[in-house]
Formats: C-alpha cells, sequence, structure tokens
C-alpha cells in the first residue's frame, strides 16, 4: 500500500468521523456504543493532550503544530535510515497530526464553528475514565508505539548481524 494512501486515509477517516459527531450529537452528549465501556461523547477540546488546557495560545499552538507536521514530512522525505522501519510509523503520526491540525485551523475561521479539537471517543469503566480522544489521537499513538517496536526491532536486527551484544 503506497505510504501516502495511509496518510490520506487516516485524514479522510479522523475528519469524517469528526463531521458525524458534530452532525448527530450534541456537546457533551453520551451514546454507549459497547455498554459503559467505549462511548461516544462530543467535546470540543480547546488545549491539548490530556485536557491541558492551551486556549489561550491557540495560534501559537497551531502554529506549532504545523512546524512540527513541516519537521515530521522532511524527516519522511529525506532522513529515513530504514524506510521499513520508520515509514509506515511516520505516515499514522502525519495523517494524526495532520487531522488535529486541520481542527485547529478551523478554531481560527469563525464561520467553521469550532471551538477546538473534536474529541469523541471515550473509553472506562462506569465513573472510572480516560481522557477523550479521537482518530487522529489514536493514530498518533498508533505510530509512535509502532516506530518504537519497529526500531528496536531493527537495532536487535543490525546488533544480531554485526556480532554485537
Amino acid at each position: 500500500m503506497n505510504s501516502l494512501l495511509i496518510i490520506f486515509l487516516i485524514i479522510s477517516f479522523d475528519q469524517f468521523s469528526k463531521y458525524l459527531i458534530k452532525t448527530f450529537l450534541l456537546h457533551y452528549q453520551q451514546v454507549d456504543i459497547i455498554g459503559s465501556f467505549l462511548r461516544f461523547t462530543f467535546i470540543e477540546n480547546k488545549g491539548i493532550a490530556f485536557g491541558i488546557d492551551t486556549s489561550n495560545y491557540h495560534i501559537l499552538i497551531t502554529l506549532i503544530t504545523i512546524i512540527g507536521i513541516s519537521i515530521l514530512i522532511y524527516y519522511y522525505n529525506y532522513n529515513l535510515k530504514d524506510p521499513l522501519v520508520e515509514k509506515i510509523p511516520l505516515c499514522f503520526i502525519i495523517g494524526g497530526a495532520i487531522g488535529n491540525a486541520i481542527d485547529r485551523v478551523f478554531v481560527l475561521i469563525p464561520s467553521m464553528g469550532y471551538k477546538g479539537v473534536v474529541d469523541f471517543i471515550d473509553i472506562g469503566i462506569n465513573s472510572y475514565r480516560w481522557y477523550i480522544f479521537n482518530i487522529a489521537d489514536t493514530s498518533i499513538t498508533i505510530g509512535i508505539i509502532l516506530y518504537f517496536i519497529l526500531e528496536y526491532k531493527y537495532n536487535k536486527k543490525l546488533n544480531d548481524s554485526s556480532g554485537n551484544i
């Protein structure tokens, strides 16, 4: 599968899921998907990860996000030491980062009606809940985990083939 297709699919799925949530749920409305374990709860996160409020610095955070995405794309295009190990995880990270960056840019356009990044995946047991997140967040997390796993295996393979312990 073409790696750019992975990025496109992640962005598309993320934005389409957010569109559906904004269209069919009210703010803070909860819909049980798998009992109370998996719910869709519509919120608009004005901050960054784990609900850290950065709303007073929205333009700065948006610019930092865009710069970060640009650095990842540069790295993706020019600095991969092993494309097999790094390309797919980076696609997940870039796709997720762009998905959330789109929401951050939409916040800057009042006619779009965004107050923050759309989050809706709500996992927990009864009142013990994790932070609410979205497809882009999931994609970034999968990319980071996959990157570390593949990097570990790649380095182990290099060490084993060179006779190093």
